[in-house]
């Protein structure tokens, strides 16, 4: 699904066909592998996730971009169910060099602010590595919290000690939580 954001993002943008490059490069890196898993595995592959994202309703894919507009990383909503209003969400700072600078968290609020206002989404979801300690404090600065322990499927198969965490959306007509208000993590303008 391709969806006009509304400008006001500075950390992500639509993701564009010549990204795709980038993203097989970010792929074919072990350390990230280990993180994320793959993506792709053969062309093929890669040209079907791309008309995935630009024709499937149940996905949505953006860049990722630091203060220049280079693309660092992207992130993705899958299985979105619209009938429950909530989606799992993939994050991956491709570019090794701009971990730990917070690129990652506010991009994720970025997200989070388009599936609530945007998507009417009320709830997001993640699979993550219990080792994987930066990835669960960027997701908890944003507000995700633990709700329990999973086993690896899909591209993390073979992975131990998944952690599932989840976001509770509320639409800024419905008021942002407290918290994310306080830390200025979600915005509550239109």
């Amino acid at each position: 699904m391709i969806i006009t954001l509304t400008g006001d993002e500075k950390r992500i943008r639509s993701l564009r066909q010549d990204d795709l490059d980038i993203l097989r490069e970010w792929d074919s890196d072990p350390e990230l592998q280990q993180l994320t898993g793959r993506k792709f595995d053969a062309d093929e592959e890669m040209t079907g996730w791309w008309t995935a994202v630009e024709r499937d309703r149940s996905r949505l894919a953006v860049a990722i971009v630091d203060n220049e507009g280079r693309l660092i990383g992207d992130i993705e909503l899958e299985n979105v169910s619209w009938r429950a209003r909530e989606a799992e969400l993939r994050i991956a700072i491709g570019d090794k060099t701009y971990w730990n600078r917070g690129f990652g968290t506010e991009a994720l609020t970025e997200m989070a602010n388009v599936a609530s206002e945007q998507l009417g989404l009320k709830s997001l979801y993640l699979r993550v590595s219990e080792k994987n300690v930066r990835a669960i404090h960027s997701y908890r600065k944003v507000g995700f919290r633990k709700v329990g322990r999973l086993s690896a499927t899909g591209r993390l198969q073979g992975r131990q000690n998944l952690v599932l965490m989840r976001l509770n959306l509320v639409s800024s007509s419905q008021g942002v939580s407290d918290r994310a208000t306080n830390e200025g993590l979600v915005s509550t303008a239109r």
